[in-house]
């Protein structure tokens, strides 16, 4: 009977009896374990058994290790070293005598965080005190030196400088005395402006509109380059609808498009809707006039002729006929078929009518009457003093104008303290436009018996691609005022 309970007791199937201690003592931590345990509960799952050494006869967990590694089947024996392990981390359990309490997530996150080092973020500036008691300055954690911080303090005032300079508009007034003006041009005021390029003082021009409003004056004359390379005509379309009611004249500049298209619209309408550019055709919409020829101005008793500068040292007879056999020529290869005609005929048509505008202008004009010449680039000496030059027994030749109006050297872009505008774009001028005389630059001179004023205008001058900004030289329009009355300089002079 002995035997017979043995034999049940190491059975296969028998299972092992569990010390009453050891109900007590296990926990959900000993079923689960934690991070730590991973390792030996996969060993405990294999349930290997020591491959000798021990018999069925011994202990009781002996016994119920031998009773398991008869009933496995092909299963590799476990490492004696994984069964030390266990064996030690149980004994260690039960030897405690106390349940063991899981980590909470907070605290293995606390114990994550105090093993990790963050880099903190650098501040753009900041202020500290080294060692010796010296205030230092950082930016992005780097130490800046005196050196450093004032050049860094001039670059941002030039960029405030800047920016508040090409913001701001100036208005620069002058009286030009005209010897035997007539009584209704006393106090005649015009209002120059030049070389907008594109560009915009606010919405729609709100600034620039401000600015002028302001202002008192009989005429508006735009002396070029109001579109600009750039092509875009909207910021002058938004002056001129800003200026409506007003008396509006208009040039060509030297980066405008135009004013001929490249190929005359096949369409039904004026030579001007066939060949002028889409701009100058926007700007005569909205009020202004193209002066390419010869424009009478009305004002009480007296005129005002304003031509191009353009038609200085021209011969009107001459001219006219020129452009008169030129449409002819053309006119018979149209007949003939031939294209290229077909092509340049309209074109020629116009200038034809220039010089017909010319002519009759010409003869039109009387003494006493005042004659403003308008240009973009300002005529040489040599031009004017040509003009003055021609008698009436030479032909049909402007004389030498009362006035010119002229633009496109912006000021000189860039000026500098004491010596003022260092370039100029003009190949005629001494040194080729470099340190020129102030007054050749901007402002009012004399020419013979011709006063030439020249307005600083409102933008740069696309032939000096570098200076894409102006320098302390604010843009500007031009108020000048005539009068017959002469300046006390000159009352006073022996």
């Amino acid at each position: 009977m002995q035997g017979l309970e043995e034999k049940r007791r190491v059975g296969k199937h028998a299972a092992p009896e569990r010390a009453p201690e050891e109900d007590v003592l296990r926990d959900a931590a000993d079923v689960y374990g934690d991070e730590t345990d991973i390792p030996i509960r996969r060993r405990k799952k294999k349930k290997a058994r020591p491959s000798g050494g021990e018999t069925a006869g011994g202990s009781e967990p002996a016994a119920k290790d031998a009773a398991g590694g008869a009933g496995s089947k092909g299963a590799p024996p476990r490492a004696a070293s994984g069964k030390r392990r266990s064996g030690r981390k149980a004994s260690e359990k039960k030897a405690s005598g106390k349940k063991r309490k899981r980590p909470t997530l907070a605290a293995r996150l606390r114990a994550l965080g105090a093993n990790r080092t963050y880099r903190q973020p650098r501040k753009l500036l900041e202020i500290a005190v080294d060692s010796e008691g010296r205030r230092v300055i950082h930016v992005l954690g780097r130490r800046l030196s005196l050196r450093a911080i004032i050049a860094l303090a001039a670059a941002l005032a030039v960029i405030v400088l800047v920016f508040f300079n090409n913001s701001n508009i100036a208005v620069r007034e002058a009286t030009v005395t005209v010897v035997g003006l007539e009584d209704d041009l006393e106090d005649f005021r015009i209002l120059a402006i030049s070389d907008l390029n594109g560009r915009r003082f606010g919405d729609e021009q709100s600034a620039l509109l401000r600015t002028i409003n302001n202002l008192d004056y009989d005429a508006v004359f735009f002396l070029g380059d109001m579109v600009g390379a750039g092509g875009d005509p909207e910021p002058f379309y938004e002056l001129l609808d800003g200026l409506a009611g007003t008396d509006m004249y208009f040039i060509c500049g030297d980066s405008d498009p135009g004013p001929y298209v490249d190929t005359p619209r096949d369409i039904t309408g004026t030579l001007s809707q066939i060949v002028l550019e889409d701009w100058i055709l926007g700007a005569i919409e909205r009020g202004a006039t193209y002066v390419d020829s010869p424009v009478r101005l009305d004002v009480g008793e007296s005129t005002i002729w304003i031509a191009p500068s353009t038609l200085l040292n021209v011969e009107a007879g001459e001219f006219l006929a020129t452009w008169q056999s030129q449409m002819e020529q053309e006119e018979e290869g149209v007949l003939a078929g031939l294209q290229v005609d077909y092509d340049t005929l309209p074109v020629t048509s116009y200038r034809q009518r220039i010089a017909q505008n010319f002519y009759n202008a010409f003869s039109a004009m009387e003494d006493g009457d005042f004659y403003l010449s308008l240009a973009h680039q300002v005529p040489s000496d040599d031009i004017l003093r040509a003009a003055a030059s021609h008698s009436s027994d030479e032909g049909r030749y402007l004389g030498a104008p009362e006035l010119v109006l002229a633009g496109h050297y912006c000021g000189g872009v860039w000026r500098l303290p004491l010596l003022g505008a260092f370039y100029i774009p003009d190949d005629s001028m001494p040194r080729n436009g470099w340190f020129p005389a102030q007054e050749d630059v901007s402002g009012l001179s004399t020419v013979g018996e011709t006063r030439v004023y020249i307005t600083g205008g409102l933008s740069v001058n696309a032939d000096t691609p570098l200076m894409a900004f102006r320098l302390l030289n604010q843009p500007e329009i031009s108020l000048l005022t005539l009068t017959a009355t002469l300046p006390e300089s000159m009352l006073t002079a022996e």
